[in-house]
């Protein structure tokens, strides 16, 4: 009966899911709501009978789904829709029961010692791969499927002088110099505007931007530090300690963000509040209509904070994420400052104000809005340091965001849970990568006449992947699109840039994983111009070796074992193959970006080209890791498929784990910081769609 559970669990998540992303349903009352949603429950007990032959699932399994979905509305997320009850109960069933089917037959299995050892590896996988998942789709449902919203209140006599922190480094004065006049037009008569540049190695650069500063008039105050340690962290720490007593409210605003004459004096009030440490504005951009690129990325940016960021209020759990955030100054000094040993300092920030009893506030406006890097060698800088200040978090506080044990920080369990998660999420990049890495060895035993020695599914659960995968997919778009009003090419364009930075956060998972301390990405240089193929295919190179490699797998299996389990893993392969090879074409089509005069310039900026003061080393793009583990899969498959001989002794599928992820982050960080990640098998935009930093 396991077996028919899990197929039954499936196929209720999917109509569910199918239920919900129809327009006005994810929010349906319950006399709408139940009878659509006992109407999924039926269906899939009916498809469910088909498949397993059982004239007893239609029946029982129904009513069983039914009472389950009842007893989740009723006893926790009773302010949420039915429909996204039923979806979210529906998922979370699945994927125990997934599971627990994997864990059975990997006991009543004669593996032996190693095939043992394999199928423990690869359940523990999943078990984080269908963790991540779920909680992709806790967040989507939260924000799309519940009913009420968090209350602010802002007092509007409290007008505190506010210091505006402007960090620089290496701006050309073109770009900085718009966020600096629109800073200079804010109606707020409190109000002091600090630059801050750090590090700037050319002197003409620097000084014109002190010139500009002393023609604004008395508001704007200048620094340059030289050599000085800490990167944006240790610069703004020093700002601050240069600062005036009397500035009790601090506002970071990056140098490429034009600032509306209204903030911050919109959201000032809400520091009469004194627990509140920070309030955080959304994020927004400027400059992307006209290009199809940029309109995917500038919808890939959108979803942590339409989605993520929302979910994480709903808890107090919101990070700082590093521009139009305003935070109290006395709160962050009580914390000892940015931490100069993660890259994400400002979310790093928000985890321990919130553990000293402060909270923060989220507010939905976009009072600003900035540039998005132009480059994807930018692009995939900006997102290897989100990625890596997200596991620099987790290396520095995982014990305090544990659910148990001794704790310094006073984090509520939802603060703790979303932090933890959002640190996490950037890891399903990663595995991805290693449920590829399977899918290629499956394929290159199956090649050569034998099995790989792991657990394999059997029977009517070869259904579940692609079934998961599909819904997956479809779930990540409907969140797109309801949350940001794109059209669908649009959402697919964002889902192509969550894909296309997929082996960078990998990269960036690995890294902060053997060294606590920061080393940024290097990149293939790249000459002006040189929009071509060729390039694009030498900025990808590693991506472009994993797709390869998959293609060739997907087209040769079916050639020497043709069954419908490994047609099947020909479609997982395929797939795989489209994820890896959106890296090429975001490369590609980044390089087909009209440039404008004012582009031409701001592609020299830090801001786009995402390069970084005084780095030592750097972590290498490079295709030797993908291609070193992929060889002896890529010789299996060839030489299987010129070879004759008995069939394989079995012609199972591999383990579900790699497509039973939610597309989300982005996340950015995770959440993350100013991450939170990406649709993908195992990856959410909360890890790909984080905010600019």
């Amino acid at each position: 009966m396991l077996q028919e559970l899990v197929v039954y669990t499936a196929l209720a998540a999917g109509l569910s899911t199918l239920l919900v992303v129809l327009p006005g349903l994810a929010r349906a009352r319950i006399w709408i709501g139940l009878p659509l949603g006992v109407a999924a429950l039926e269906g899939a007990g009916w498809l469910a009978g088909l498949i397993t032959v059982d004239p007893l699932v239609p029946i029982l399994l129904p009513i069983a789904a039914l009472v389950l979905v009842a007893l989740a509305r009723i006893l926790v997320l009773r302010h949420w829709s039915w429909p996204a009850v039923q979806l979210f109960t529906t998922l979370v069933a699945g994927s125990v029961l997934y599971l627990v089917y994997a864990a059975v037959i990997t006991v009543l299995e004669p593996l032996g010692v190693v095939g043992w050892l394999g199928s423990i590896a690869v359940w523990l996988l999943e078990v984080t791969a269908l963790g991540l998942s779920v909680s992709y789709a806790f967040e989507l449902l939260d924000v799309l499927g519940r009913r009420d919203r968090p209350y602010r209140r802002a007092d509007a006599r409290h007008r505190p002088p506010v210091a505006i922190q402007v960090p620089a480094y290496n701006e050309p004065l073109e770009v900085v110099e718009k966020t600096l006049r629109s800073l200079a037009a804010v109606d707020y008569d409190r109000l002091l505007v600090q630059v801050v540049d750090n590090n700037t190695p050319d002197e003409k650069v620097w000084r014109s931007l002190e010139k500009l500063c002393q023609e604004l008039g008395p508001r704007f105050q200048f620094m340059h530090l030289e050599n000085w340690p800490g990167f944006k962290a240790g610069a703004l720490n020093e700002a601050t300690r240069r600062l005036p007593a009397e500035y009790e409210v601090l506002g970071i605003v990056d140098a490429d963000y034009v600032v509306e004459p209204t903030w911050p004096e919109e959201l000032v009030g809400l520091f009469a509040d004194p627990k509140v440490a920070f309030v955080q504005s959304s994020q927004d951009y400027r400059d992307w209509k006209d290009d199809a690129y940029l309109r995917g990325l500038y919808y890939s940016y959108r979803y942590f904070f339409d989605v993520s960021m929302p979910s994480r209020a709903q808890r107090d759990a919101i990070i700082f994420a590093g521009t139009m955030g305003l935070v109290r100054r006395s709160a962050l000094e009580e914390i000892g400052g940015w931490n100069p040993d993660c890259v994400t300092e400002d979310a790093e920030a928000s985890l321990r104000m919130l553990g000293h009893g402060y909270r923060g506030i989220y507010d939905q406006g976009t009072p600003g809005a900035g540039l998005m890097p132009l480059s994807f060698d930018g692009l995939k800088k900006q997102r290897f340091r989100w990625s890596l200040g997200g596991i620099q978090m987790l290396r520095q506080h995982w014990r305090e965001l544990l659910p148990a044990g001794p704790h310094r920080l006073r984090l509520t369990f939802g603060q703790r849970m979303h932090y933890l998660l959002a640190c996490l999420q950037w890891f399903g990049e990663a595995l991805t990568f290693a449920f590829t890495l399977v899918l290629l060895l499956t394929a290159a035993f199956l090649a050569v006449r034998h099995r790989l020695p792991v657990r394999q599914l059997v029977g009517a659960v070869v259904v579940v992947p692609p079934l998961f995968l599909g819904v997956g997919l479809l779930r990540a778009l409907w969140g797109l699109r309801a949350t940001t009003r794109c059209t669908w090419h649009d959402a697919l364009r964002a889902l192509g840039v969550w894909f296309a930075l997929s082996w960078v956060v990998t990269l960036a998972c690995i890294r902060g994983l053997v060294r606590p301390r920061a080393a940024f990405l290097r990149t293939p240089k790249q000459e002006e111009g040189a929009g071509t193929l060729a390039q694009a295919l030498n900025s990808s190179r590693a991506e472009v070796a994993v797709a390869v490699l998959c293609l060739v797998g997907a087209v040769a299996i079916p050639l020497s074992v043709l069954t419908p389990a490994t047609l099947v893993l020909a479609v997982l392969l395929l797939y795989q193959a489209a994820f890896y090879a959106a890296a090429p074409w975001a490369a590609l089509a980044a390089e087909g970006v009209t440039l404008t005069e004012f582009r031409r310039i701001y592609k020299r900026s830090s801001q786009n080209t995402g390069d970084r003061p005084a780095v030592a080393g750097g972590v290498p793009i490079v295709p030797r890791l993908a291609a070193g583990l992929g060889a002896a899969a890529l010789v299996g498959i060839l030489v299987g498929t010129a070879q004759s001989g008995p069939p394989p002794p079995t012609t199972e599928l591999p383990p579900i784990g790699h497509v039973a992820g939610e597309i989300k982050k982005a996340t950015p960080a995770p959440p993350t910081p100013s991450a939170t990640p990406t649709p993908q098998p195992s990856s959410s935009p909360s890890a790909s769609a984080t905010p600019k930093r």
